[in-house]
């Protein structure tokens, strides 16, 4: 009886820590691709083509259709779809966090 209680006290703990792991490791993973790097961002905002559909007053607007950080990500994904400009998931957290900076500020 020992030993299974010794067993299963040594399990319980070794699935305890390999899920706070995977936890940690979502959230350092999901703070850094919410963060991006902004300056790159702008880089590459000013090299493509967004405002040929648009001005920059749509960022500013009072009544604008992005309200969150996940929004704003996913707006510039259906940009980037729509403008060809084939971003890596990196670049459209980049370009993300030089709008969030700029414009919108979650």
């Amino acid at each position: 009886m020992n030993f299974l209680k010794a067993s299963f006290s040594k399990t319980t703990k070794i699935i305890t820590k390999t899920v706070l792991a995977s936890f940690a490791g979502l959230l350092i993973s999901t703070t850094a691709m919410a963060q991006g790097n902004a300056a790159n961002g702008q880089k590459l905002f000013t090299q493509s083509k967004c405002n040929q559909c648009h001005t920059t007053s749509v960022y500013t607007k009072p009544d604008r259709k992005v309200t969150s950080l996940a929004a704003l990500e996913a707006q510039v994904r259906r940009c980037d779809s729509n403008l060809n400009t084939n971003w890596f998931d990196d670049e459209i957290h980049d370009v993300t966090a030089y709008l969030n900076q700029q414009y919108y500020k979650f």
